[in-house]
């Protein structure tokens, strides 16, 4: 069996091609330049994108290497033992004229296609009404929410922990330092294991969109390794694995990375929250190790942005009271990517939530339609039963007062109307109804019988009207934010 080698140091968990095949299967089939490779070929070429995916990170993490880059090329890769040539990465800084290597797109591609198919996972839930629900809210997100086209919206979301250990000063959830652990004890497991067959039964494959972490880091649990076993088994996915530890072990990471990519999972994440983090990091795992990792480079030499959620935003409150300023909350943003429920195993608490800006009543950046406890899975069952038929209609009903979203702006059009914020544009027009309908909409005051009602006074069918607002209420522009 061939191994890719290291380059760097001998400690490596030794992606064979057999695995690295295995991956290129996942792909596009339309792909086939790197399936066509002998084995010694995919080696090299592997290696290759390996240390291009290298590259970039040290250049997205590390501002100075950028500008020794820049100064002199060949003397610095030398200097960072990095294996590449500028040939091989003018892309990044020249895209008009010169294009990735062919396999590292193609290897791209095949994550990007993997992590696309668990987002087209959680959208696919044989439970009509929590559809029809996260439907809305992705489109709500979509014109509310700073940068909500890149919102995800999974479905669950269990904490194996009380808290975290790792004390981001950013948090965009606000984590508690750690406190009890929900260890994998035969009566914890078996809990475990009936509340999976619950979401199953509930959402359907769907469910296996969800993952083991919000306000906790994975690696804190001392038996992460075996709910993610029991989720593979009952849900059919082995669930991505966001870790700001991966040194705390580094051969648990290491065996962790095997059985993750064992069990179909192609990719995983390292947070970065240092400088000095990555550069170890780098130190201790070679190019080949993280193939499969993504790393979200959240140390301040890399430049990336905050939500302004969560441990952030209270930083940002204090700083603006000092020059005595507001928060910009249409730019708060979010980091939250659940729409549905959040789950803690530690004090069996459960919430239905979707993202939304940051703000004083959401500071951590979602919005909290239900919330309760529970001590067993049929606990759970009805709390979910309930937050299912009471928020999660897949139509208007007679009774419900309609009004616009208050972030939305109203214009009139020649033919219809048009609510908008910086990020959207809503558009309803052509039908000839559709103009008096949103004036009607618009003073907020009116149930769905009344303005039936005052249509079929004009001899506009009922059937018409309701269709046209259920397509606005299916694209989010009506206020749902919870009362309490």
């Amino acid at each position: 069996m061939n191994k890719i080698s290291a380059l760097t140091k001998p400690k490596t968990i030794e992606i064979d091609i057999s695995r690295i095949r295995y991956v290129l299967e996942q792909g596009n089939r339309e792909s086939h330049w790197l399936k066509k490779l002998s084995d010694q070929q995919l080696t090299q070429e592997i290696l290759k994108i390996t240390q291009i995916k290298r590259f970039i990170e040290k250049g997205q993490g590390d501002l100075s290497f950028r500008a020794k880059i820049l100064s002199n090329f060949d003397a610095t890769v030398k200097a960072f033992n990095l294996d590449v040539c500028s040939d091989d990465v003018e892309f990044l800084w020249n895209p008009r004229s010169a294009k990735p290597p062919q396999g590292y797109q193609e290897f791209n591609d095949i994550q990007s296609q993997w992590a696309q198919s668990i987002i087209n996972l959680a959208g696919s839930s044989s439970n009509l009404r929590y559809r029809a629900w996260r439907k809305r809210q992705v489109a709500r997100c979509k014109s509310q929410v700073f940068q909500g086209d890149e919102t995800q919206h999974f479905p669950v979301s269990f904490e194996l922990n009380k808290g975290c250990s790792v004390g981001c000063w950013f948090c965009g959830v606000a984590a508690p330092s750690l406190g009890d652990i929900f260890l994998y004890t035969a009566e914890n497991a078996q809990l475990w294991q009936e509340i999976l067959v619950l979401m199953k039964q509930t959402l359907g494959d769907a469910a296996g969109a969800g993952f083991c972490y919000c306000a906790t880091d994975p690696l804190d649990n001392p038996d992460y390794e075996k709910f993610l076993t029991d989720f593979h088994a009952i849900l059919g996915v082995f669930p991505q694995t966001t870790t700001a530890q991966p040194l705390k072990d580094p051969e648990r990471t290491r065996s962790l990375l095997k059985l993750s990519l064992e069990k179909g999972c192609l990719l995983n994440r390292f947070s970065i929250i240092s400088l000095k983090l990555l550069e170890r990091l780098h130190a201790e795992f070679t190019p080949e190790d993280l193939a499969f990792v993504g790393l979200v480079l959240q140390n301040p030499e890399s430049g990336l942005p905050k939500s302004i959620s969560g441990k952030a935003r209270e930083r940002a409150q204090r700083q603006a009271e000092k020059e005595d300023k507001a928060i910009n909350d249409d730019h708060s943003g979010t980091t939250a990517c659940v729409t549905g429920f959040l789950i803690n195993m530690v004090d069996q608490s459960v919430k239905l939530i979707s993202p939304c800006n940051a703000s004083d009543r959401w500071p951590l950046g979602y919005q909290i339609y239900a919330q309760g406890t529970f001590s067993n899975a049929a606990d759970l069952g009805l709390f979910m039963s309930a937050a299912i038929d009471q928020y999660m209609q897949i139509e208007v009903k007679d009774s419900d007062r309609l009004r616009f979203r208050p972030d939305l702006q109203y214009e009139s059009l020649s033919d219809g109307f048009q609510l908008s914020t910086r990020f959207f544009k809503h558009k309803f027009r052509h039908a000839d109804h559709i103009k008096q309908l949103g004036e009607i909409l618009l003073p907020g005051n009116k149930t769905v019988a009344e303005i039936l009602h005052l249509f079929n006074i004009c001899g506009v069918p009922s059937g018409q009207i309701r269709k046209s607002i259920n397509l606005m209420f299916s694209q989010g522009v009506f206020d749902d934010e919870p009362i309490t």
